[in-house]
């Protein structure tokens, strides 16, 4: 079983994106024009780009669920769960997400990914989004969170504990004494 659910960027992330570009372009430009030869806009320059860099090679691509996990891949990172130890599944509403605030990581350059602090919950959790909208949590046994946007977020859950069924179903299988 392998199925695949793509990211899908929404109006309010695409425009957050690029007023994050052209706001860092204008004080390029600007600094570039105002300290000709110095080392402050060499640093600048270098130090926003380094950093773009890294967030860009960090933007949630799609949800892969294979045979027995379920892998978030992003431009070049991989999180990769085991099926068997995700302990719960939900949609989660935008009215729960409120309290939830960036620690480190983007809040719409390209998406929401990165840790994030619960305050309700009192909790770090990580975030693969690429609109601030239609949440799944997945919950694992180590009771870590990581939230994830998809739009076909029902089929999203149906989807993976179909497939937790069909694992803990070939592991009691498996089990099972062998008759000679």
């Amino acid at each position: 079983m392998k199925r695949s659910f793509n990211y899908t960027f929404d109006r309010k992330t695409k425009i957050l994106t690029t007023i994050t570009l052209i706001v860092v372009a204008v004080i390029a430009v600007i600094l570039y024009l105002l300290y000709t030869g110095g080392f402050f806009s060499a640093w600048f320059i270098s130090v926003v780009m380094a950093l773009a860099t890294l967030m860009i090679l960090s933007i949630p691509r799609r949800i892969v669920l294979l045979d027995d996990s379920l892998e978030i891949q992003c431009i070049c990172d991989i999180t990769e769960i085991d099926i068997r130890e995700i302990a719960s599944i939900r949609k989660v509403s935008n009215r729960e997400m409120r309290w939830v605030i960036r620690i480190f990581g983007a809040a719409g350059f390209f998406g929401y990914y990165g840790k994030f602090f619960d305050f309700k919950e009192w909790d770090i959790v990580t975030i693969y989004a690429s609109e601030w909208n239609n949440f799944v949590e997945i919950t694992d046994i180590y009771d870590s969170r990581i939230y994830v946007s998809c739009r076909e977020a029902d089929n999203l859950i149906n989807t993976i504990l179909q497939a937790r069924e069909l694992c803990q179903e070939n592991d009691s299988v498996q089990d099972l004494p062998q008759a000679m």
